[in-house]
């Protein structure tokens, strides 16, 4: 099949002085696109023709190729460089700044609505190498983001206004939402905590206004697995009252119980992470224990002895990274879930 030829008109000026008759050098160099042109068009070749030609059919209205996409900017050594706009063969637009060829720096993306096929604004903000990278605006079905991008995927900080009334704003990770987030529902309902792979998971508090309900916990895969249910203080009705909590030590259970489903996660997520038996988590308990006060919290400052006392040997520099890491000060308070995280690293050395 033959391949997409172009047509110029233009440039804008030619020396009405050049010869007349011309070598195939001469006429190379003027065809070169070099500088403001005022309109390329791409033919593109035509199935239809081809598809006729192999049947031996004759139609008088196939022609071999018919129009594609048309680009009216600047040019450089044949190549798409500053300011252009690009009309594609699908009727969609790109308008802005181009290097080598590709789009690059900042644009406005449109593409055709269904109704009534106008022009809508898709994507405008930063491009590198024909791919959204940076900070930018899209609007489509789903909804509106703005925010960070890498390599065309949300990926960063941004807040993703959704068709459904819902909104979320916080980390993003190859499109998804993964990282610290809070999402607020359409009806007031709002999350505030860790996401993975676009669902809750990890550490999150889940306010139920319509209700006065607090659920704080573990959350894994979009389900909560193990927290605490109480009233939310002054806001909401109160539809039924939570019954109290009779076990001698509720904080511990808790504690306990959320450390394996941390563990758990950790052993599925990472290869080669440590895996602990349950005397294992007794003694990182035990250690825990020996070094927290009545509210069962230790010090950051503490932690070194404290993961020391379980003949972890910890490599130069490890813990005083994950700390940074995580933007732990020395005064901070960690829990012993916390704590069964860091062990959990320091000891896999990941």
């Amino acid at each position: 099949m033959s391949d997409p030829i172009t047509i110029l008109i233009g440039p804008d000026s030619i020396d009405p002085n050049r010869p007349k008759f011309q070598g195939s050098k001469a006429k190379f160099a003027l065809a070169e696109k070099e500088g403001s042109r005022k309109t390329v068009f791409t033919m593109v070749p035509n199935k239809e023709y081809y598809k006729n030609l192999k049947l031996n059919n004759s139609n008088a209205n196939t022609f071999s190729h018919k129009p594609g996409g048309k680009y009216k900017g600047r040019w450089s050594k044949n190549k798409k460089e500053g300011f252009g706009t690009q009309t594609y063969t699908n009727g969609s637009v790109y308008e802005g700044e181009w290097v080598g060829g590709v789009r690059h720096g900042k644009g406005t993306y449109y593409v055709l609505s269904k109704i009534g096929k106008k022009l809508v604004k898709q994507y405008a903000g930063d491009w590198i190498d024909d791919k959204k990278d940076g900070l930018g605006v899209w609007t489509g079905n789903k909804g509106r983001y703005e925010g960070e991008w890498s390599n065309s995927k949300m990926e960063g900080k941004g807040k993703m206004e959704y068709a459904d009334g819902e909104v979320y704003e916080g980390q993003w990770k190859d499109g998804g939402r993964d990282g610290m987030g809070v999402l607020v529902l359409e009806i007031g309902d709002k999350y505030i905590g860790m996401f993975k792979n676009d669902k809750k998971d990890g550490p999150g508090r889940f306010e139920y206004y319509s209700t006065g309900k607090v659920y704080e916990g573990e959350w894994m895969d979009g389900t909560p697995k193990c927290g605490e249910f109480k009233n939310m203080i002054g806001v909401g009705q109160e539809t039924f009252n939570l019954p109290s909590l009779t076990l001698t030590d509720a904080n511990a259970v808790l504690g306990e119980a959320v450390a394996g489903v941390r563990q758990s996660k950790a052993e599925t997520a990472r290869p080669g992470t440590a895996k602990f038996s349950s005397d294992d988590m007794s003694q990182i308990r035990l250690a825990f224990s020996n070094f927290s006060g009545e509210e069962d919290l230790i010090k950051v400052e503490s932690l070194a002895e404290v993961i020391g006392s379980l003949g972890i040997q910890l490599q130069e520099g490890a813990l005083e990274g994950l700390l940074e890491k995580i933007g732990a000060e020395m005064d901070d308070d960690i829990s012993y879930p916390e704590f069964v995280d860091i062990v959990v690293v320091v000891a896999s050395g990941v």
